[in-house]
């Protein structure tokens, strides 16, 4: 890949995930171009070809999925997760919605209710008892998947030869998978992962090495599950976590993007690391739902009953 092109691409996920935050406020395509220094027919042109979908199109999806979350974690009215879309009528969203997910807000709601119901309400062998932290601001090296997460080993893959390569795999670094999308709301080819590593603050990336690029992610309070077990298990315990365990907990639901943060024992860094994982190798890590007490800015509130609310554990060494 050539150095302009790297710079190109580097950018426009730089730009998509600053979006991912702001989908409260108007997005103009100018607006996102001028945020690239870009002309914005280069921009709307390099964009499509690296998200698979035009600038307009990427932000209406995600604000409907983010609506679509809304609906499928929170009894609250449809008029919420409208105005969460960013439609300020219940028609037009509905409309919109419709075209999108084939159903209207209310059965897409009953759908994932029942989607919640089959999932087995004792909590997996394989995890330990949730519990609650703080996480620090984190910057971290990130290189994204855009894809099903089952092709996401490749990018880890890549992920882990860079770090090697940089001295920046060690016993003490802190890997970890930021999952921006709900593989139950967005489509399988639309779903965006990220293989990161934390870095130590103030480190700055060459661009030549984009990707990954530098991002910091925003910390805060987060539900924690403990997970230890086969790569085959990861996605029932994360169904438990987040249909069963999460909807009875009191919680709200801050933000999209959930994490896991990784043993760097289990980062590859060739590809013959695959194989013991294939073959059953327990894998560490822990499972990360970004929670709230009160509504955050431009959401709906979940949960109003302070009576239901527990005292927050302070910070563990991670």
């Amino acid at each position: 890949m050539g150095v302009k092109n790297t710079k190109k691409l580097l950018v426009v996920w730089q730009v998509a995930t600053w979006l991912r935050d702001h989908l409260d406020k108007p997005m103009p395509v100018a607006q996102l171009a001028e945020r690239a220094a870009m002309p914005e027919r280069t921009f709307h042109r390099v964009f499509s070809e690296i998200m698979r979908e035009t600038p307009a199109d990427h932000v209406l999806r995600l604000r409907l999925e983010r609506s679509a979350l809304w609906l499928a974690y929170s009894g609250f009215p449809v008029i919420d997760a409208a105005l969460a879309g960013g439609y300020d009528s219940r028609e037009a969203f509905t409309r919109m919605f419709h075209a999108r997910f084939g159903c209207s807000p209310g059965a897409f709601r009953q759908r994932l209710r029942q989607m919640r119901e089959d999932v087995p309400p004792k909590p997996p062998a394989e995890v330990g008892a949730p519990y609650e932290i703080t996480l620090p601001p984190m910057l971290i090296a990130a290189w994204p998947h855009l894809g099903p997460s089952s092709q996401g080993v490749a990018v880890w893959l890549r992920l882990g030869r860079w770090a090697r390569e940089r001295g920046l795999l060690t016993p003490h670094t802190l890997p970890v998978s930021v999952l921006y999308d709900d593989e139950a709301i967005t489509p399988s080819d639309r779903l965006r992962m990220d293989a990161a590593v934390v870095l130590d603050p103030g480190c700055r990336l060459p661009e030549k090495d984009a990707p990954p690029f530098a991002i910091t992610l925003p910390g805060g309070r987060h539900a924690i599950l403990p997970y230890e077990g086969t790569i085959y298990r990861l996605g029932a315990s994360w169904d438990w976590f987040t249909f069963r365990w999460f909807p009875a907990s009191g919680l709200a639901l801050r933000d999209m993007r959930m994490l896991m943060l990784h043993d760097p024992h289990d980062v590859p860094t060739c590809a013959c690391d695959y194989f013991p994982v294939i073959l059953g190798k327990p894998l560490r890590c822990r499972l990360c739902i970004p929670i709230d007490r009160v509504p955050a800015p431009g959401l709906p509130p979940f949960f109003h009953n302070d009576s239901r609310q527990r005292p927050c554990k302070e910070l563990k060494k991670i």
